[in-house]
């Protein structure tokens, strides 16, 4: 076998992945996929009778692995069919069989994921455009999950405004506007699309896919774009969406995605950007201030 980088799968996982495949499959290949935070990824090069394809293995570690395994292969098995260009399931299981560790087999959607972009506008309609997809979709989900507590409201140790941090919290301890609830991604931002050709080709990590307001997608991109690149590019992702759907977003939703921010994101960011772009660490959090301050200027 050839391998690519390190970090080999086990012999049991790649033995799991070749009884799902059938039909005298043989892993010839595999290459580890960065940027990942919760599971390790791997694309593989498979031979079945002389036809070659690439499919991508997941795997967790962490304790609820299985139970993230069990969410993410409903979700894919539910947005079958649904237009959106995403993985195929193929297999899941919750460790017995792949080598101790739950394990999530896909189709491989072409594409890679695009962080350098020549036509931002362009970039951010894309996606306006398919998050909006998303949210028309007739799926039934669990409520999605908070990423932040207003009963536990934290300014950054990196804040440079403290004051409108806590003049944030103070707008999110009062009651939320009720806006529809639609199925969400949960976890939308450009860390999981790929592109091919300077078209968005694929939708990735539908592990936390929920039922909630569609701000909750719209602010979380927002907060994700701010972090790399700044407010006034968050901004324009949101006149996308408006655009695109013909309603405004909800500023205090907005807000509530924008608080989940922490010091926690100065250290995994350059993880998951892994030298694709150069990730500015001294300025990150004065970006999510300016995009906090743009938001609550909304209200």
């Amino acid at each position: 076998m050839r391998d690519f980088r390190r970090q080999r799968p086990s012999d049991e996982a790649l033995r799991w992945v070749e009884l799902q495949l059938g039909d005298a499959a043989t892993v010839i290949a595999w290459r580890r996929l960065t940027g990942g935070l919760s599971s390790t990824v791997h694309r593989l090069r498979v031979d079945q009778r002389g036809r070659r394809r690439s499919v991508v293995l997941r795997r967790f570690e962490n304790v609820d692995g299985a139970e993230r395994v069990t969410q993410e292969a409903v979700a894919l098995e539910r947005l079958s069919g649904a237009g959106l260009p995403t993985p195929e399931l193929l297999g899941a299981d919750d460790g017995r069989h792949s080598g101790g560790r739950p394990a999530l087999l896909m189709s491989r959607v072409p594409g890679r994921i695009e962080l350098a972009h020549s036509d931002s506008d362009r970039w951010l309609r894309q996606m306006a455009a398919t998050a909006a997809v998303i949210h028309d979709l007739p799926i039934a989900a669990s409520a999605f999950e908070a990423w932040f507590d207003p009963d536990q409201p934290s300014v950054p140790r990196s804040a440079t405004r403290p004051k409108l941090w806590r003049s944030a919290f103070d707008v999110l301890s009062e009651q939320p506007p009720t806006v529809p609830s639609v199925f969400i991604h949960r976890d939308f931002q450009h860390f999981n699309m790929l592109w091919s050709r300077g078209r968005l080709s694929g939708v990735v990590d539908w592990i936390d896919s929920s039922s909630g307001p569609s701000e909750i997608d719209v602010g979380h991109c927002r907060l994700n774009l701010a972090v790399l690149y700044g407010s006034d590019t968050a901004e324009g992702f949101r006149r996308a969406y408006e655009a695109e759907t013909g309603r405004a977003v909800e500023p205090w939703w907005d807000l509530h995605a924008a608080a989940s921010y922490g010091d926690a994101w100065l250290e995994f960011i350059p993880i998951q950007v892994d030298k694709r772009v150069p990730v500015h660490l001294a300025g990150m959090t004065s970006r999510v201030e300016q995009l906090i301050a743009a938001t609550m200027h909304r209200l």
